[in-house]
């Protein structure tokens, strides 16, 4: 009786684990504010995204200028050259970290605007206010850039995704804290405590495993979705992408090692009884 309970028990605290592991991920790093936007962060270091930005917003500062002519060629030149080198620009850091905080209000905890269509959405109006800043300095004009720039990436269903997971990430805490005890009440259980270790430990690494392979391909599946709209929405993707799986790397990590503790402390268990006298 106690060798089923204890199978049971543990069976579920797999089962809780691997759910509340995504859960309490997304929470702290999609859901929670800082949380994203250091997940963000590096991706102002990628030449192929630093291009497809300085594209997206020098192309809306230029159509913004209403300028034509040799004036209009002028501030083009200008405005693109400020645009392409705007990561050296002293602001850059601030104006970056402002995007990703803006951004992450619009799609997280703020009512969606309507011309996003359902979608994400990218604020970069504090990149337009430097670039137009810094070509103002060069050109000694007053030149007027778009009052904001919100570029929509991905697809309706995406951002479905997205809302429904930030509902349910509170619960992951919860479920979280359900695990802990399964797994307690597991090896507590087990007539012999050291192969219930073993095993759940080697559950907790397939676990980590699995939810790793999931992960890479799921992400590959979303960036493949936006393949046709490429330039900056492709290019975001593919790097938030990349940043995603590398932090939730870590968190699986984690899990492994937790798993193979367990699986060591079992084995040691396992031989206390061989190893008296």
């Amino acid at each position: 009786m106690r060798t089923v309970a204890s199978f049971l028990l543990g069976l579920l605290a797999l089962v809780a684990v691997a759910g509340a592991a995504p859960g309490l991920w997304f929470e702290r790093t999609i859901v929670d504010e800082s949380g994203y936007v250091s997940l963000v962060a590096p991706l102002g270091d990628d030449p192929e995204f630093r291009t497809a930005l300085a594209d997206t917003v020098a192309d809306a500062v230029v159509s913004d200028t209403g300028l034509d002519g040799v004036a209009g060629r002028a501030a083009d030149g200008v405005v693109r050259r400020v645009a392409d080198g705007m990561t050296e620009l002293s602001g850059f850091d601030a104006a970056w970290t402002e995007v990703n905080t803006l951004s992450h209000r619009l799609n997280v905890t703020d009512m969606p605007p309507a011309e996003l269509d359902g979608r994400l959405g990218v604020d970069l109006s504090p990149m337009v206010d430097l670039v137009v800043d810094a070509a103002n300095r060069r050109l000694g004009t007053q030149l007027q850039g778009p009052s904001d720039l919100v570029v929509a990436v991905g697809t309706p269903e995406q951002r479905d995704v997205v809302d429904r997971l930030r509902e349910l990430a509170p619960w992951s805490w919860a479920l979280g804290g359900a695990a802990v005890l399964l797994l307690a009440g597991a090896v507590a259980a087990a007539r012999r405590r050291g192969s219930a270790l073993v095993l759940l430990g080697l559950g907790l690494v397939a676990i980590a495993a699995v939810e790793m392979i999931l992960v890479v391909a799921g992400g590959d599946r979303v960036v493949d979705e936006v393949a046709a709209g490429a330039g900056f929405g492709r290019s975001l993707m593919e790097q938030v992408h990349d940043e995603a799986v590398r932090s939730y790397a870590v968190w699986m990590a984690a899990l492994a090692i937790a798993g193979a503790v367990s699986v060591v402390s079992g084995l040691v268990v396992r031989s206390r009884p061989e190893a008296r006298p």
